[in-house]
């Protein structure tokens, strides 16, 4: 009889050792990207200031054959002031001047001034891009909005959807 003891003993110590609760758990851990985005505006606003500004440095000289972009922007400003004033051009949504008559014709001083400014910009936006590590495209747009922003009334600005409109 003493196996009896035993017996029952291993049995219950096996029946309690098989039958130990068991906690499952079931959550999932789903680890989503975070989106982080730089600002870089104020960079690249600083950067167009000292660049395409003509009264960043009032001292200069408005030279229209200098090798200063801020020059020759500087001379041809108030040109630029009164064709935009007289609707023959507007500021595009990619921060150039672009033709605004009905018919797409200016005279050759407008076309020639109107050129000559697009393409100190498209310089100007490559280079500060290159310091932001940006893309022209980027900074053209930048550029575009300040222009758009600090337009006197009665000039053409193209929005950034595409339509024109003379600001109110």
């Amino acid at each position: 009889m003493r196996y009896v003891p035993l017996f029952l003993a291993a049995a219950v110590g096996a029946a309690v050792c098989g039958c130990t609760p068991t906690i499952k758990t079931e959550s999932e851990v789903t680890i989503k990207p975070v989106q982080i985005d730089l600002n870089v505006n104020l960079k690249v606003d600083k950067e167009l200031t000292q660049a395409l500004s003509p009264d960043s440095k009032p001292d200069l000289k408005a030279d229209p054959n200098s090798s200063d972009v801020r020059e020759r922007r500087r001379a041809r400003r108030d040109q630029i002031k009164a064709f935009k004033s007289a609707q023959l051009l507007g500021e595009n949504n990619k921060g150039l001047l672009e033709v605004r008559t009905e018919n797409g014709k200016v005279t050759d001083q407008v076309r020639k001034v109107m050129e000559a400014e697009n393409s100190d910009r498209r310089l100007v936006f490559e280079v500060v891009a290159r310091k932001q590590n940006s893309t022209p495209e980027f900074v053209a747009q930048r550029w575009a909005a300040r222009m758009a922003e600090r337009a006197p009334s009665g000039v053409w600005i193209q929005t950034a959807d595409g339509d024109w409109q003379v600001k109110p």
